[in-house]
């Protein structure tokens, strides 16, 4: 058995060593946390939700780290006395909780090899009675074993594309360059993900079986069709819940869309990092956005930097996915959700590098210069979603439109004009991103995207640097994508 006395009381041991800087010792209360674990636990937890996320200090995420591993170490001693695999599930909950809450802080390390540990034992001991029937809920009709079950595919209706998006085949770094700096719009990149074992094994779905700990790990789940629309909210989930609920068969379960979205899963499952290769495309020197657009002002104005998609995950975990680094590192967030899923008009403060991994997703977009016109909401908008946890909060929410495209296009001979003035004459260019593609889009650059079938993507995101920025940091990438 690998999860043995000796491993889990390495883990302890591991723990309880702190250094002297360590933001755990600011946290000013009793340490004991082999004996006061579940109340340290449960004082970390009301600290961190009693406060807006960006206030709470970093003692108690460390002790909600800590305390977690502890609890976790106590599960699985138990689980090893009876055998029962819920304790097993229970404790990666446990786990995934640090993650998504506190991310981790200080222990991701540690935490990853607790992970792995699990894995090997679910490997060593999985048998069919890990993965009853009544947990896949396989939709009606599906006859496959196990091995064989795919995502479904089935595409609601497709737009016919009448101002496409340039597509170049898998440029050459010096063609990127010069489109970067020269023409600067999206472009589509094909045959520049070919060589991606995840475009074929992430469509299977005991690969999320398997990578989720027999779907036992934890992700936050967006809940709505768009998180401008009302009664959108997140929810925190078993992947297998999701996947049943969310993907395979949608008539059991929540009614609501579900869409895993904007989310860093790699960071938490850094197994998924052997299907990818991120492309030296975002190693490349990037330009800052256009004079006079809404990212070049908000840089220039030195304001803080607004949310790209609204969150109800704490920090630090969500902070990736939602601000900018003055780094070129490369950010990376999966979208993995059914058809008609939504990502509203909105733009980025940063440039993108969309991947196309299974299914298909359509997107419009349209060029920054033409912001005034694409009726920005406000940068004050009310945030009901995040009042019960940190109080009466307001989000930027500038960098989205009001405008509604799914009702134009659903209503394509409405008079638009009379509702949005002067939307018809507004440019655009658009396309249909299949498995397999990538799609440039600039930093600034509006851009509204429905799936148009069961769709996994993941973004590449980063900033453009200045040369003073570069020298600061060390670095000569500057797309970070």
């Amino acid at each position: 058995m690998v999860l043995t006395t000796s491993y889990l009381g390495h883990v302890i041991s591991s723990v309880l060593v702190h250094d002297a800087d360590d933001e755990i010792l600011k946290c000013q209360c009793s340490l004991d946390l082999v004996q006061r674990y579940n109340g340290l636990l449960e004082l970390a937890t009301e600290k961190i939700h009693v406060f807006p996320f960006s206030n709470v200090k970093p003692c108690w995420f460390r002790l909600y780290t800590d305390a977690s591993i502890v609890k976790a170490v106590r599960i699985l001693e138990e689980y090893r006395n009876c055998g029962r695999p819920a304790l097993l599930a229970e404790a990666v909950a446990v786990l995934d909780m640090a993650l998504i809450t506190a991310g981790g802080m200080g222990r991701e390390q540690l935490i990853q090899e607790m992970l792995t540990e699990f894995q090997t034992h679910m490997d060593a001991d999985r048998d069919e009675a890990d993965y009853p029937a009544k947990r896949r809920r396989v939709a009606a009709g599906w006859t496959r074993s196990r091995n064989e079950l795919l995502l479904p595919q089935e595409a609601v209706s497709i737009p016919k594309i009448s101002r496409p998006v340039p597509v170049i085949q898998a440029p050459s770094l010096e063609e990127f360059q010069t489109h970067l700096h020269d023409r600067r719009g999206p472009i589509i990149l094909s045959g520049a993900l070919n060589h991606w074992p995840a475009l074929r094994k992430w469509q299977s779905v005991s690969f999320w079986e398997d990578v989720t700990l027999a779907g036992s790990r934890l992700v936050p789940v967006e809940l709505g069709r768009s998180y401008v629309d009302s009664g959108w909210g997140q929810q925190i989930m078993p992947f297998r819940r999701f996947l049943a609920d969310h993907i395979l068969d949608h008539s059991q379960g929540d009614s609501r869309t579900g869409y895993l979205a904007q989310y860093d899963i790699f960071k938490q499952i850094p197994a998924l990092y052997a299907d990818i290769a991120t492309p030296d495309y975002c190693y490349l020197d990037a330009p800052p956005p256009e004079a006079g657009t809404p990212v070049a002002l908000t840089k220039a104005a030195k304001k803080t930097q607004q949310l790209s998609h609204p969150s109800t995950l704490p920090q630090p975990m969500g902070q990736s996915a939602n601000q900018t680094s003055s780094s070129s590192e490369v950010q990376s967030n999966i979208w993995f959700g059914p058809a008609w899923t939504i990502s509203p008009l909105h733009h980025d403060p940063y440039h993108n590098i969309l991947c196309q991994v299974v299914g298909k997703k359509y997107l419009r977009l349209f060029s920054p210069h033409y912001s005034s016109k694409l009726q920005p909401m406000s940068s004050t908008v009310s945030a009901p979603h995040l009042t019960e946890a940190s109080g009466d909060v307001t989000i930027d929410m500038s960098n989205t439109s009001s405008i509604d495209i799914a009702a134009m296009e659903v209503s394509p001979h409405e008079d638009w004009d009379s509702t949005y003035p002067n939307i018809s004459k507004v440019t655009y260019v658009e396309c249909v991103l299949e498995a397999g593609q990538a799609l440039y889009i600039p930093i600034g650059w509006w851009h509204y995207n429905p799936a148009e079938a069961q769709s996994i993507n993941f973004c590449l995101t980063g900033n453009s640097q200045t040369e003073s920025s570069k020298k600061q940091s060390g670095r000569e990438t500057g797309l970070g994508l």
